[in-house]
């Protein structure tokens, strides 16, 4: 490896918008030729109410007019987010937008994952080429389409003893990485909930004040009904082998709402029980799913939910549960935006960017769409430097 570093760095943004659905985190990554990823700092900005009321609307029925116009109307709320990380966070080559997942029903010769969020609005807010539309070919390939992050992952978080990650954002995403001379290959999937069972429940009984159940005070206010989580964690999902993903269709607010019509008793307990269920099908999936590790990063928003780790660490006390911001310096909010930010380089370098053991897709392809920006011409130039010097870095290591 040149000693000196990298000559040339690629430097990217990536915007995400997760099933959460409460607005957009944009971080920046640069790479370097020497196989380095270096995190350049993060900005988010929340949805305004009425157009996070809308997304959420979106797991109903939508006409092909709505869909239309909520893709606009992210794809321009994303082009103000991108224009303003810029200026904050200094000049990048491109732009990768995650979009806002509206379906997410992969399985079958027929599945399908749709992400709207124009990426034409965020090339006229910019100026920047932009990747977008990244799980598609992954489900044309036979795969789930997710997760795509583990691949990320395993580039930054990669260590010498086996290694747990969880991003509990609205749905739980889990990585279990290998040591470093272990040959088993990297394991991910999505355990079910993370954030959304919890902030459905606070929203309804709020009439939609709450968006959250804050540091889980709720929660701890109540006491958990172990025989109703019982029959909860016997749930299809959760018995199910990996591959496998989830989404707002199986877990979201409509499932909240019924139970809650069901339940018998204080809205604490219900709150503690789903807090439960949350962290015990975590729990649950790691012990039946993965090789298990001595130490697990937690990113994401159930991050700063200390009574959501405290139910994780009790529920596998094996393993030491670190908060991942505080253990790496990378902000929950900027994991996934830094991820995508890298699926975006893969795909500009033309390299596969899943990982067929994790999504169950048939092989491995280039994920994302490109729509060229203005730089379209300086950015190819960039490219062909770029790869030339990152062929003659592996070069140097072969010889």
């Amino acid at each position: 490896m040149n000693s000196a570093g990298p000559k040339r760095v690629l430097r990217g943004l990536g915007l995400m918008s997760g099933t959460s659905a409460d607005g957009v985190d944009a971080a920046r990554l640069d790479l370097g030729t020497d196989g380095r990823c270096r995190y350049r700092g993060w900005v988010g900005m929340p949805y305004p109410p009425d157009l996070r009321a809308v997304v959420l609307a979106a797991n109903d029925a939508l006409t092909v007019e709505a869909v239309a116009r909520l893709d606009r109307r992210l794809g321009q709320f994303y082009g103000v987010v991108a224009r303003d990380a810029v200026q904050g966070l200094g000049p990048v080559d491109f732009v990768a937008i995650h979009g806002q997942t509206i379906r997410h029903q992969p399985a079958g010769s027929e599945g399908f994952t749709v992400q709207i969020g124009s990426a034409a609005d965020v090339v006229g807010a910019t100026g920047l080429t932009v990747v977008h539309d990244f799980r598609r070919a992954d489900v044309a390939a036979g795969g789930q389409g997710a997760p795509l992050v583990p691949p990320f992952h395993q580039q930054i978080f990669a260590a010498p003893e086996p290694r747990l990650i969880l991003n509990l954002g609205g749905m739980a995403n889990l990585t279990w990485l290998p040591g470093s001379r272990d040959p088993r290959p990297v394991l991910a999937f999505d355990t079910g909930p993370g954030n959304v069972l919890l902030d459905a429940l606070a929203g309804l009984h709020s009439g939609g004040r709450f968006h959250c159940d804050q540091e889980g005070r709720m929660a701890l206010a109540g006491v958990a009904n172990q025989a109703v989580l019982a029959e909860w964690l016997n749930w299809p999902y959760f018995l199910s082998p990996p591959p496998k993903s989830t989404g707002r269709e199986v877990f979201g607010v409509p499932l909240v709402a019924k139970l809650l019509g069901q339940w018998q008793g204080r809205v604490e307990d219900l709150m503690a029980t789903l807090l439960a269920l949350t962290a015990q099908s975590v729990a649950q999936a790691i012990r039946s799913w993965t090789p298990g590790s001595p130490e697990m990063l937690v990113f994401g928003g159930g991050a700063e939910n200390p009574a959501l780790l405290a139910a994780l660490q009790r529920a596998l006390p094996a393993i030491r549960i670190v908060h991942g911001a505080q253990a790496t310096g990378i902000p929950s909010q900027a994991l996934e935006a830094l991820a995508f930010a890298w699926l975006g380089a893969q795909c500009l370098l033309g390299r596969p960017g899943n990982l067929p053991a994790v999504t169950g897709a048939a092989r491995t392809v280039v994920l994302g769409g490109i729509h060229p920006g203005g730089n379209w011409s300086l950015l190819m130039k960039k490219m062909i430097r770029y790869n030339n010097e990152l062929k003659s870095e592996c070069d140097a290591i072969l010889w």
